[in-house]
C-alpha cells in the first residue's frame, strides 16, 4: 500500500487561495524522507532544537522559533536545508515521493448564484475545501494509476486543525462511497505532525503551493514567503500545470456540466477544465 500524507494552508477565514498539499509514496521513500528532515532539525549549529517544523512559524519568527531566538537568516537556512530534503527524496531513482497539490481561490464562490451555489453544494464542491479535496482527490488517483498501477493508497491528514482534518475524513469516505474507490483509497485518517515529519513536509509544501496560487491570482495579497532553491519552485510549479488551482475561470466551465445534472465523473473530469 502507498502512503500519502496531506496538510491545508490559507484554511483560515478571510484567506483568498486555500490549497491542500503533500506527498504520495512508498514506505521506504518516506523512511528515506524521515532520516533526510532529521538529519536537518538534528544540526547542531541551530540556536535550539525543535521538536517540530511548522512553517507559518519559521515565516514569521513565531512558536519554538521565538522561544529558540531563531533570526530571519537562520530560518531561512533551515528553510532552505528543508526543502532540499523534500527535493533529494523525489528525486530518489526509483523510490521517490510524488508531490501533489490543489488550489481554489476562495471568492469564487461568491460571484455564484445562489441555485447554482446550491448545486455545486448538492456535489460537494460548493466551498473552497471541498472543491480543493475534490481537485486533489482526482490527482491523487490519476497519479496512482498513472504511475503505481494496481495499488492502494493510504492518506493522512495533519490533526491539527481538528474541524479541517475531520471535513477531510468525512470526504474521504463520501468520495470512496460514490465512485466506488475503496480499491484505490484503501484508508484515511489524522494524525500529529510531531511524530510523522512527512505530515511537516507536508505543511512546508502547502505553505509554497500557497503562495504560488496567491502569485498566479492574487499578486496584491501574496503571503510573507522565504526564496527557495530553483528544484523546489520546480515541483510547485508542476503543481499548477497539472491543473491543480481553480480560479473563477474554471469553475465557469464546470458550472454547466453540474447543471445538467452530470455530476463529477470518476475520471478526472474537474482536471481537465482547469488548463492552468
Amino acid at each position: 500500500m502507498l502512503q500519502g500524507y496531506f496538510d491545508g494552508s490559507g484554511t483560515h477565514f478571510g484567506s483568498n487561495v486555500l490549497c491542500i498539499a503533500g506527498f504520495v509514496g512508498e514506505e521506504d521513500a518516506f523512511v528515506d524522507l524521515d532520516k533526510r528532515w532529521e538529519a536537518v532539525l538534528d544540526e547542531p549549529s541551530w540556536p535550539s532544537r525543535l521538536s517540530e517544523f511548522h512553517m507559518v512559524d519559521c515565516v514569521h519568527g513565531e512558536g519554538e522559533f521565538q522561544i529558540g531566538g531563531w533570526n530571519y537568516a537562520q530560518r531561512l537556512a533551515l528553510y532552505g536545508d528543508l526543502t532540499r530534503a523534500i527535493v533529494e527524496s523525489s528525486d530518489a531513482s526509483g523510490h521517490g515521493i510524488l508531490a501533489i497539490g490543489a488550489a481554489t481561490v476562495t471568492g469564487i464562490f461568491d460571484q455564484v448564484g445562489p441555485t447554482d451555489l446550491g448545486l455545486l453544494k448538492s456535489e460537494a464542491i460548493g466551498a473552497p475545501f471541498d472543491l480543493t479535496f475534490q481537485l486533489l482527490t482526482q490527482q491523487i488517483i490519476y497519479r496512482v494509476h498513472e504511475l503505481w498501477p494496481g495499488q492502494t493508497v493510504g492518506l493522512l491528514y495533519d490533526k491539527a486543525n481538528k474541524p479541517e482534518a475531520d471535513r477531510f475524513n468525512q470526504l474521504c469516505r463520501e468520495y470512496a462511497g460514490r465512485f466506488h474507490l475503496g480499491d484505490i483509497l484503501h484508508s484515511w485518517g489524522q494524525a500529529d505532525s510531531k511524530s510523522f515529519t512527512p505530515l511537516q513536509a507536508a505543511d512546508l509544501l502547502a505553505f509554497g503551493t500557497l503562495h504560488l496560487a496567491q502569485l498566479n491570482h492574487c499578486p496584491g495579497c501574496v503571503e510573507p514567503y522565504f526564496p527557495t532553491i530553483p528544484a523546489f519552485w520546480n515541483l510547485l510549479s508542476k503543481i499548477a500545470t497539472d491543473g491543480g488551482i481553480y480560479d473563477l475561470d474554471a469553475l465557469n466551465r464546470l458550472l454547466p456540466k453540474v447543471r445538467a445534472k452530470e455530476g463529477i465523473p470518476a475520471k478526472h473530469e474537474l482536471l481537465t477544465t482547469n488548463p492552468k
